[in-house]
């Protein structure tokens, strides 16, 4: 969710929707590059490049028509672990400040989402499906709890370290959407990471901008969807080839495809 794409797009700002800053304590138009330093708990988009937060807002605008803030709280390379109250980081109890400042800044709000792009780290460390499950319920249960969030919502992620340990993360985030307190914004991701098309050459499994444009903008228009109590459109999954289990060798169906040219 940080953000580590190839470079900053050149786009202006998007339209009614805006950002807010910590240090400053105010809201500044939305547009890349997103996020702030803020020491080595939250980062912003790495060296000034993109991120996926301006299309998701821009999707979410254009169909919904509300003007939208977005909270940068993001810092790439974590696991989910490094985001509960007890972690001697603080990250959890930073991440509830700045939410918390910027809804007092904003002064009346509609909704409050918590949007979710993580798990790569978790990969890589070998966290088990079950330990992943029953971190993320203790987080959302604590956001529930001190931010009062609308929502809890889940950016699947994609194949990242290319072995059994994605499995794990990929089938925990499924299993947690298949109950009340997570939805599923897209998986658009697993084809992504599959498509060098959409990744970025100078930092292995990390998306590049036209990668982001589609996250960003899939996982905003279902967020719409929802906002506007409407069924989301999500990408359906199937086993390829005989034999195959779930989640191990998979491939999207429309609406989405990829063709590598």
């Amino acid at each position: 969710m940080q953000g580590q794409t190839e470079s900053c797009p050149c786009e202006p700002a998007v339209k009614g929707a805006y950002e807010y800053r910590f240090f400053e304590n105010k809201l500044i138009p939305l547009r890349h590059p997103v996020g702030e330093n803020i020491g080595n708990i939250f980062l912003a988009a790495h060296e000034g490049h993109g991120s996926l937060i301006p299309d998701f807002c821009r999707a979410y605008i254009a169909s919904t028509g509300k003007e939208t803030m977005a909270v940068h709280i993001a810092k790439g390379g974590t696991t989910i672990a490094e985001w509960l109250p007890e972690h001697v980081s603080e990250r959890y109890f930073m991440a509830v400040r700045k939410a918390k400042n910027a809804r007092r800044k904003a002064g009346e709000i509609g909704k409050m989402y918590f949007v979710w792009l993580q798990g790569e780290s978790d990969a890589i460390e070998g966290t088990s499906q079950i330990d992943y499950e029953n971190r993320m319920l203790k987080f959302r249960e604590n956001l529930v709890k001190d931010l009062k969030i609308d929502g809890f919502f889940i950016i699947r992620m994609g194949k990242f370290v290319q072995d059994s340990r994605d499995i794990e993360i990929l089938r925990a985030q499924e299993n947690l959407c298949d109950g009340e307190k997570f939805v599923m914004l897209t998986r658009i991701s697993g084809v992504l990471t599959q498509c060098p098309k959409y990744m970025n050459p100078y930092a292995a499994g990390h998306y590049n901008n036209a990668g982001m444009k589609l996250l960003g903008t899939a996982a905003g228009e279902n967020l719409a969807r929802i906002r506007l109590g409407r069924k989301i459109v999500l990408e359906e999954e199937q086993p390829v080839g005989s034999g195959a289990q779930m989640y191990d060798n998979m491939e999207l169906v429309p609406p989405y495809e990829c063709v590598i040219f």
